[in-house]
């Protein structure tokens, strides 16, 4: 069986988060997402502010896939980068938790993801779980279509 971690992670990433935009009504990008950052260290808004909403959430949702579970903090230390301070050298800086609160809790709304009961942060439901598989399935049998020794596999 295929699942989200046999799939490359820019194909699963991009594929989720077109499958959200669609058909997750529960996962709206708030008004003030269309001007604001990512992250304090970052220069500009992103080159899509239509949908970088989406792809954040895919993301997440397939690192909860592939890590297990995760919060907010957590979150902030994974979308986190280097911070540009002129003359001086640069640090590392997290990524604000905010918009990372959010669109988890707009996944827990649409039933993808759920509080864990130990302070670990969020784990994947199972609606989650077989919503990556179904999709890293589609994406492989797209795979296999386009390379012939791959469609053994698809099997």
């Amino acid at each position: 069986m295929i699942t989200a971690n046999m799939i490359p992670p820019d194909l699963m990433v991009k594929r989720l988060s077109d499958y959200i935009k669609t058909n997750v009504r529960e996962v709206q990008p708030p008004e003030w997402s269309l001007i604001t950052k990512t992250a304090s260290f970052k220069e500009r808004v992103p080159d899509d502010p239509q949908s970088w909403w989406y792809v954040r959430a895919a993301s997440i949702l397939r690192k909860l896939y592939v890590k297990g579970h995760f919060g907010v903090a957590e979150s902030g230390r994974i979308y986190g980068g280097i911070k540009r301070r002129g003359t001086k050298p640069p640090v590392s800086a997290r990524a604000s938790g905010h918009s990372s609160r959010l669109i988890f809790q707009q996944l827990e709304m649409a039933g993808l993801v759920s509080k864990t009961k130990s302070r670990k942060g969020r784990v994947l439901t199972p609606k989650g779980r077989a919503l990556l598989d179904k999709i890293a399935h589609e994406i492989f049998i797209d795979l296999a279509n386009n390379n012939p020794a791959l469609k053994k596999y698809s099997e």
